[in-house]
C-alpha cells in the first residue's frame, strides 16, 4: 500500500512538471499583457470548462482496454498525438540548448547578450541531447525525478519573483470587460490551456497506464489543473512587475530579453545577478528538458516496441535539425510551433472530443461537459486556428518546414490503415508478401 501511494505521488510530480512547463513561463505573460486581467479570467473559464473534464478523460480512457472499432479509433488518436508531441519536442531541444547557453553567458560574462549559433550554444546542445538520452532510457523513474526537481525549483523562482514583485507595488492591468467580447481572447485563452495542461500529447494517458489501481483520475486531473493555474499566475507576478518593455515576439527570444530585465531590475549587484541570472536559466533548463522528454515519451514507447534504438535516433535527429530550426532567428522554429501547437494539436484535441462524445464510459456532471461543451468548444478553436491569418508572418521556407510537421501527423494515423489495405489487396490478387 506505501509503495502504491510513492508510486502515485512520483506520478503526479512527472505529470504537473509537464503541465507547467515553458508556456507558463513564457507565454502567458505575453498574454496577460495583450489582454489585460481580463485575460485570466477567460483563461480560469477554459481550464474549468474545457481542459478538466477533458482530462479526466483522457485519465480514464487512458485505463480502460477498449476493444473493438472504438479501441482502433483511440489508438490512432494517441498516433497522431504521439507524433505531433515529437515533433514539438524536437525543438523543445533548440530551447533548453538556448536556455542552457543563456546560464553559461550570464555565468561567465553576467549577460545573455550576444547568444547565437556559437561553439557554447553546440555544445550546450550536445549536453542536453545527452541528458535526454539518458533520462528517456531511464524512464519512468528518471521523469519522475526531473518532474520533482523541475517543480521544485521553478517553484521557489516565481515564489522569490512573484512576492518581491508584489512588494514593489507591481500587479496585473486594470481589468478590463468589454476584451471578453471580443473572440481572439477566448481562442487564445483555450489554446494555451490546451497546451500548458499537455492535453492531446499523448502524455496524459501514458501517465495513467503508469498508475497503481488506486488511481483517482478526478484527484489528479484537479491537482494538475491547480498546479497548471498556480504556475502561471506566479510567472506573470514574477515578470509583468519588472519589465518596462515587453518584446511582441513569443517564445525563446522573448524569454531571453524579458529575464534579462527581471533580473536588472531585482538585482543591482553584478555579482548577485549574475548568480541569480545562473538560477534562473538552470531552472528554466531544467523544466525545458522535463518537458522534451515527457513530449517525446509517446512516440519513443511505441517505436520501441518495433525498433530498440529508438531513443537513439531521436537524441541524433534533435541534434541535427537544431541549425535548421536556428535559421533566420528562429523563424523556422516559431512557424513549427505555430503549426504543431495551434494548427495539429487542436485538430487532435477535436478529435479527441468527439471521440469521448461517443463513448459512454463518463458520466455526471463531467460527462455533460465533454459531449456538448468540449466538442463545440474545440470545434470552433480549431475553426479559428485553419483560418487565422498568423502565419503569414513568417516565410514561405520557413511555413513550408512547418507544414511537413502537420504531413507527418496525418501520415502517423493513415499509414497503419494503408498498409493493412495494401496487404488486403496482395491477398486477393494471390500474391505473396
Amino acid at each position: 500500500m506505501a509503495e502504491k501511494k510513492i508510486k502515485n505521488k512520483n506520478g503526479i510530480f512527472a505529470a504537473v512538471g509537464a503541465a507547467t512547463g515553458l508556456g507558463n513561463a513564457f507565454r502567458f505573460p505575453a498574454l496577460c499583457v495583450s489582454y489585460g486581467a481580463a485575460f485570466v479570467f477567460a483563461y480560469v473559464i477554459a481550464l474549468s470548462a474545457v481542459c478538466y473534464p477533458l482530462l479526466v478523460a483522457e485519465f480514464k480512457f487512458g485505463i480502460i482496454k477498449l476493444q473493438g472499432k472504438a479501441a482502433k479509433i483511440w489508438s490512432a488518436i494517441l498516433r497522431a498525438a504521439a507524433v505531433n508531441s515529437a515533433v514539438i519536442a524536437l525543438y523543445y531541444g533548440v530551447i533548453a540548448a538556448k536556455l542552457s547557453s543563456a546560464c553559461l553567458s550570464f555565468a561567465v560574462f553576467g549577460g545573455t547578450d550576444g547568444i547565437g549559433f556559437s561553439p557554447v550554444f553546440c555544445l550546450c546542445g550536445i549536453l542536453v541531447t545527452g541528458v535526454v538520452f539518458l533520462i528517456l532510457r531511464r524512464a519512468p523513474r528518471s521523469l519522475n525525478f526531473t518532474g520533482k526537481l523541475s517543480v521544485f525549483l521553478s517553484l521557489a523562482l516565481f515564489a522569490f519573483l512573484s512576492v518581491n514583485g508584489v512588494l514593489r507595488g507591481g500587479t496585473f492591468s486594470s481589468f478590463d470587460a468589454s476584451v471578453l467580447c471580443c473572440g481572439s481572447v477566448w481562442a487564445d485563452a483555450l489554446g494555451q490551456a490546451l497546451l500548458s495542461v499537455s492535453l492531446a500529447a499523448g502524455i496524459m494517458p501514458d501517465f495513467a497506464r503508469a498508475q497503481p489501481h488506486m488511481f483517482s483520475p478526478h484527484s489528479a486531473a484537479f491537482k494538475i489543473i491547480a498546479a497548471n493555474l498556480i504556475g502561471c499566475l506566479l510567472s506573470t507576478l514574477s515578470t509583468l512587475p519588472y519589465i518596462t518593455h515587453f518584446p511582441q515576439t513569443v517564445g525563446i527570444t522573448c524569454a531571453l530579453a524579458v529575464y534579462q530585465q527581471v533580473i536588472s531590475a531585482v538585482f543591482s549587484n553584478s555579482i548577485a545577478a549574475r548568480i541569480f541570472g545562473v538560477f534562473t536559466f538552470g531552472a528554466l533548463s531544467v523544466v525545458a528538458v522535463h518537458s522534451l522528454c515527457s513530449l517525446a515519451r509517446p512516440a519513443l514507447m511505441r517505436l520501441s516496441r518495433k525498433f530498440k534504438f529508438a531513443s537513439v535516433v531521436f537524441a541524433a535527429l534533435s541534434m541535427l535539425l537544431m541549425p535548421l530550426f536556428m535559421l533566420n532567428n528562429f523563424e523556422i522554429l516559431s512557424s513549427c510551433d505555430m503549426i504543431a501547437c495551434s494548427v495539429c494539436a487542436v485538430i487532435i484535441a477535436l478529435s479527441e472530443c468527439l471521440f469521448f462524445a461517443s463513448q459512454r464510459h463518463i458520466r455526471g456532471v463531467t460527462g455533460f461537459f465533454v459531449r456538448f461543451i468540449c466538442p463545440f468548444t474545440c470545434g470552433c478553436l480549431a475553426f479559428f486556428s485553419l483560418c487565422s491569418a498568423r502565419f503569414s508572418c513568417f516565410s514561405s521556407f520557413a511555413n513550408v518546414c512547418a507544414y511537413i510537421c502537420l504531413l507527418l501527423v496525418c501520415v502517423s494515423v493513415f499509414a497503419p490503415r494503408l498498409t493493412l489495405l495494401l496487404k488486403r489487396c496482395k491477398i486477393k490478387n494471390g500474391l505473396k508478401i
